[in-house]
């Protein structure tokens, strides 16, 4: 990846990410809160200054040709930066049309693979996947905003969670649907104080 310099001191980064992540599940909880349904570009665009806010310059913005992405660890090669918008308008017609026959659960599964495999920012494009994954949950299940949300609960898997995003860059959402369930059962056992049976 190209130099994307901080706009904040290495050692308060992680501050302002844990800082940032909280304004994400306010800005996520104010969403439902407002009977909103749709998740726009402009939702994603929002959601990604969030997330980057005081550690990035390029806070709410797409990648352009100016930086060179790789994802490390794999084959896939992320949408060319001229595509960045319109594949993501694609993932947001499939979420808002077609997807809609779709479980919740395989839903989510599908934003979380493709906003990864689209990487259309800068940086922050992990954390952005899950915080839309957990959009389209509390949207379609339950506004869940107690217990360790989805986001966090994925990030804690990262080696499980890396091999499903592989699976499905090979067309296989199946590993990533069983964690992302998987994830959502432990936070709704969490808010109620007991085990959910599997």
């Amino acid at each position: 990846m190209a130099s994307n310099p901080l706009l904040c001191s290495p050692e308060d980064k992680q501050t302002y990410e844990i800082a940032n992540q909280a304004n994400v599940v306010d800005y996520l909880a104010e969403f439902v809160k407002n009977g909103r349904t749709r998740i726009t570009e402009s939702v994603v665009l929002e959601i990604h200054r969030l997330t980057i806010e005081n550690i990035y310059s390029c806070a709410g913005n797409y990648r352009t040709a100016l930086t060179l992405v790789e994802i490390t660890g794999t084959d896939h090669k992320p949408s060319h930066p001229s595509q960045v918008r319109s594949d993501t308008r694609d993932m947001l017609d499939w979420l808002d049309a077609d997807g809609r026959q779709e479980s919740p659960v395989r839903r989510a599964s599908f934003v979380l693979w493709r906003t990864n495999a689209i990487h259309p920012f800068n940086g922050g494009n992990g954390r952005v996947a899950r915080a839309l994954a957990y959009l389209v949950i509390v949207l379609d299940v339950a506004p869940l905003f107690a217990g360790e949300p989805l986001p966090t609960k994925l990030k804690a898997r990262k080696a499980e969670y890396l091999a499903a995003l592989k699976a499905g860059d090979k067309g296989n959402l199946r590993p990533l649907e069983e964690i992302v369930l998987e994830c959502i059962r432990q936070q709704i056992s969490e808010i109620a104080g007991k085990p959910l049976a599997g």
